[in-house]
């Protein structure tokens, strides 16, 4: 379920060049929301009062809480791959109704031409804001796993997403040397072996069962 969670924008359009992503002083430089996507957004939403970059912290998140004239909240969040647009684009159309009408964002538009998702806002905090105890995450983690559940059970796979379903555990294998490249000196000879020995396991398996799952299921969501 995609996420959610600045300067107030105050109806003021902001300019379109992108902000440096970089950090200044232990702080990450906020993301301007592009004029175009503003102007799209407030075609289906109506006037825009506030905005907020609700981004998370890694360079390639870009997402911002859109507030209205009467206190109406929503979120535009902009893919970073054409790939990972379309999949989100059709999963919010087609699977995340499954999981009922409080329990995720709904898709109020995309377009394409940005990347851009216009979802609407759902009640609650963020897990991790809550100061759970150890009983709150247990319940935490029974809840998403209900949910998650849910999507499993959500349908048939389309022929395209069964292709690459049924191609995932070769794609994990054929990673597994580029995951090793990056861990570079932090793992020894067994480790990295060890790695590769599964890996090599993942090539053999054979069919599994296929289905949808939550591709980012973390308590930041």
């Amino acid at each position: 379920m995609p996420s959610s969670p600045s300067p107030a924008d105050r109806r003021s359009h902001q300019t379109p060049a992108r902000a440096p992503e970089r950090e200044v002083r232990g702080m990450r430089q906020p993301k301007p929301l592009p004029v175009a996507v503003r102007r799209w957004a407030e075609q289906r939403i109506g006037p825009v009062m506030d905005i907020r970059d609700a981004s998370h912290d890694w360079e390639r998140s870009r997402v911002w809480e859109l507030e209205g004239g009467r206190g109406g909240r929503w979120y535009v969040k902009i893919s970073p791959s054409v790939k990972l647009f379309t999949r989100e684009t059709r999963a919010y159309r087609h699977i995340v109704p499954a999981l009922g009408y409080t329990r995720a964002p709904h898709l109020i538009d995309s377009r394409a031409q940005d990347l851009a998702l216009l979802l609407t806002a759902v009640p609650g905090a963020p897990a991790k804001e809550l100061g759970l105890d150890v009983a709150g995450w247990r319940t935490v983690h029974h809840q998403a796993g209900a949910l998650c559940a849910r999507l499993h059970e959500a349908g048939e796979l389309d022929r395209g997403d069964r292709l690459e379903a049924e191609a995932s555990l070769a794609a994990a294998a054929d990673g597994a040397e580029k995951y090793l490249a990056r861990a570079g000196d932090r793992l020894d000879q067994d480790e990295r072996q060890l790695i590769r020995d599964h890996a090599a396991r993942l090539r053999r398996v054979g069919p599994v069962p296929v289905g949808y799952i939550h591709g980012d299921n973390q308590p930041i969501h």
